[in-house]
């Protein structure tokens, strides 16, 4: 990376199932060996104990977040960043429901709880601050997905940072409702800008399997604002045959962009 640039990434590195062609105890070295190469990462889809044992691979690396589920447990989507370059002002955890404030609060149309981890860090070296947000969309719900959208759309409205970082899983393609709302609000995906892609195309969900590589969705992304990306690309990591998620970790190189907030 050039200098005044840093990174993000967004993975869902899959919740731990010991029917999975590759199980958590086998992969998790290589998963958090990833997760601690770049600045700033949303993780989707971790449980506690899988947040544990990648905070412990990950000594310079701090984490905010809690499960989904109203006791703090079940799948998180925890933040985590390089404390030496990073320092945490705030961060909260809202579900994506009508009643975003409740633990646990499902929204009609989903079958699951559903959440947002935001984070504000302030950047050591230059005193910028950065916005975060690590999201999981409902799998069922267009109406649920949609809801998100524009939930997400209306957070960052008031969000007084110098740039915002929207990262996750969502469930669904660039077209659809619930992503196009946040184009609407000014996020920018950084995999549109074809002079910044490591290749001309890239799909983010592949299953274990690396021929599940070949045309597969796009429903990972990094969103951004008041941010310019410089490359983006996908990490293709295989033991024993098989990657090391059903989902490629997705990252873009970024520098500051004074010029560009998103907003009006």
């Amino acid at each position: 990376m050039r200098e005044g640039e840093w990174s993000l990434a967004t993975f869902n590195v899959r919740y731990d199932s010991p029917g999975d062609p590759l199980t958590w105890e086998e992969r998790r070295d290589q998963v958090a060996q990833i997760v601690g190469f770049y600045d700033v990462v949303g993780i989707q889809e971790a449980l506690p104990h899988q947040v544990e044992d990648l905070a412990a691979r990950l000594p310079w690396m701090a984490h905010v977040g809690r499960g989904r589920d109203a006791d703090g447990g079940g799948e998180a989507c925890p933040i985590f960043y390089d404390k030496n370059k990073w320092e945490l002002l705030q961060s909260q955890t809202l579900w994506l429901a009508r009643d975003w404030k409740t633990p646990g609060a499902v929204h009609p149309a989903a079958d699951l709880p559903r959440i947002v981890t935001v984070a504000t860090l302030h950047h050591k070296a230059d005193g910028k601050t950065l916005r975060v947000y690590n999201t999981h969309w409902s799998h069922v719900s267009v109406d649920a997905r949609e809801f998100a959208g524009d939930f997400l759309a209306v957070l960052d409205a008031a969000c007084d940072a110098d740039a915002t970082a929207l990262l996750g899983d969502f469930n669904e393609v660039q077209a659809s409702p619930g992503r196009m709302a946040l184009s609407e609000a000014g996020f920018v995906n950084t995999y549109d800008n074809p002079k910044v892609r490591c290749r001309r195309e890239f799909p983010t969900y592949t299953t274990f399997k690396p021929e599940g590589s070949a045309g597969g969705p796009r429903i990972d992304a990094i969103y951004v604002k008041g941010l310019e990306a410089t490359w983006t690309c996908v990490d293709e990591v295989i033991v024993r045959g098989f990657f090391i998620s059903d989902h490629m970790p997705v990252h873009a190189v970024v520098k500051w962009n004074p010029n560009d907030n998103g907003r009006p």
